[in-house]
């Protein structure tokens, strides 16, 4: 496991990229002072550029967040027919601070660059330099940053639900400036009610059309923006906030659902028609996690194999759902895996979808299910039928956390579903090897990950998850 220099000297990153034709060439030039990076307009939207690099990383939704979050949510298992010893300690529920997520470095190099963009936003003038535009890049700065914080709370914490009852619960460090300094962590509710949603709020006043062309999918909208909007509140259980900001999307008629017919074809594509945000997977990137890429290590034909699906999430699917054609097994093994991620150019340059107009209908099913207004049943039926399958006429909470496993597996929900509902893991015998837990009973120590053993040991104010060595 890697050493983690701490959060506050990472802070002192400069994110300044050039640009490429249509994305990202995401060579950081470091050695620029950062007020000579930050002094113009071209250099601003250049850092803007590079802070949504990492999020590309090996250990976020280049790999490790999504296979993490489907492994330890019961719906992957780690492969017996094709291991190459990834992810045990997942599997297993037995991570220490040594054999921890390595998220954290990814997401706080998110926040140093947004935060050096919206610091050098702050009073900004230059001739030709439109408001809108100082808008449109401060709105995608305060989305990263936030959608960066969402994801390590999700990753190191226990859920903002448990939290709402134990108000001690540990969030993260809330660092809103690049400085030297050795943070201590905040609590959980602060992080959100104080940083998270207060950042998407003021996001979406100001934001617009990214205007990035064919990877537009890849930067921050007004759509984007309300889209984890619905999806936080989901996860605050404020369910009304999530009904109407799932309604926003929906109603904005910017996306349309994947169907029946299109379904098998749509993945890997630079801007499918369900997808609101998605992590463009670039193989000329410096974040190019290359051979552990995440569509090689789910793949055992062309690649390791390590996460196969669950015989547990396998069994929900009804015959004549089309997405069980996203699903394959070969001749000399006897587990499955997911197509969800065929590559592009090559099987390890993937588009990576973060939000998808689908969950959206889920998000809104949910909210009413809890007392918010609409049609629960119509929303789950809208994703249904455009999965070949009849409509129901009813809709409880366990078909919706079951739809939830069926339509977002291995797009990193699983595990966080199952923490924010307060609901145990839960796995079938068949997809129990060795010593591995048939259950995880919540609440439990273990649905926070543990902090990396090199930050806590450079800086002692970065207190340690209760339960973990250290704490």
């Amino acid at each position: 496991m890697k050493k983690f220099k701490y959060i506050a000297i990472v802070l002192l990153v400069i994110f300044s990229m050039g640009c490429s034709e249509d994305f990202i060439d995401r060579r950081p030039q470091t050695s620029m002072s950062e007020d000579l990076a930050l002094s113009n307009f071209n250099n601003i939207q250049l850092s803007l550029n590079g802070a949504y690099a990492p999020l590309y990383g090996v250990d976020y939704y280049g790999r490790d967040f999504v296979a993490t979050a489907a492994i330890k949510g019961g719906n992957a298992i780690k492969s017996v027919d094709y291991n190459s010893g990834r992810f045990p300690a997942e599997y297993n529920w037995n991570n220490n601070p040594a054999t921890t997520s390595g998220v954290l470095l990814n997401g706080y190099e998110i926040i140093s660059a947004a935060n050096n963009v919206l610091n050098a936003l702050d009073g900004f003038n230059e001739p030709g330099v439109t408001q809108a535009d100082i808008n449109q890049v401060k709105g995608e700065a305060l989305f990263l940053r936030a959608l960066a914080y969402f994801d390590l709370t999700r990753m190191y914490c226990q859920p903002y639900s448990y939290a709402k009852d134990n108000p001690e619960t540990l969030g993260m460090p809330i660092m809103r400036e690049t400085k030297v300094g050795k943070p201590s962590r905040d609590p959980l509710l602060d992080v959100y009610d104080n940083l998270i949603v207060p950042d998407l709020l003021a996001a979406e006043e100001i934001i617009g059309d990214p205007g990035r062309g064919a990877t537009s999918k890849a930067f921050a909208s007004k759509e984007v923006v309300q889209a984890l909007l619905a999806k936080v509140y989901l996860y605050m259980e404020e369910w009304q906030n999530a009904a109407d900001y799932a309604t926003d999307v929906i109603n904005s008629e910017k996306y349309s659902m994947f169907t029946e017919d299109n379904y098998t074809d749509v993945w890997g594509q630079n801007d499918g028609s369900e997808v609101i945000f998605m992590v463009y997977g670039d193989a000329t990137g410096s974040y190019w996690p290359g051979y552990d890429e995440i569509g090689y290590i789910l793949d055992p034909e062309g690649g390791y194999g390590d996460v196969a699906a669950s015989n547990d999430l396998l069994s929900l699917y009804e015959s004549g759902d089309v997405r069980l054609d996203m699903f394959s097994s070969y001749s000399s093994a006897t587990e499955t895996w997911t197509l969800k991620y065929p590559g592009k150019s090559q099987i390890r340059e993937n588009n990576i979808p973060i939000l998808r107009l689908s969950e959206m209908y889920l998000i809104r099913a949910e909210a009413v299910r809890r007392g918010a207004s609409g049609n629960a049943v119509n929303d789950y039926n809208m994703v249904r039928t455009n999965r070949g399958l009849d409509p129901v006429t009813s809709v409880d909470m366990q078909d919706i956390y079951d739809e939830r496993r069926r339509e977002l597996c291995f797009e990193a929900n699983a595990l966080w579903d199952l923490s924010r509902t307060q609901r145990a893991l839960q796995r079938p015998e068949a997809d129990v090897q060795g010593t591995a837990p048939a259950e995880i009973p919540f609440p439990d120590y273990r649905w926070a990950m543990p902090i990396p053993i090199g930050e806590t040991e450079a800086n002692e104010n970065f207190q340690q998850n209760p339960g973990y060595s250290g704490s």
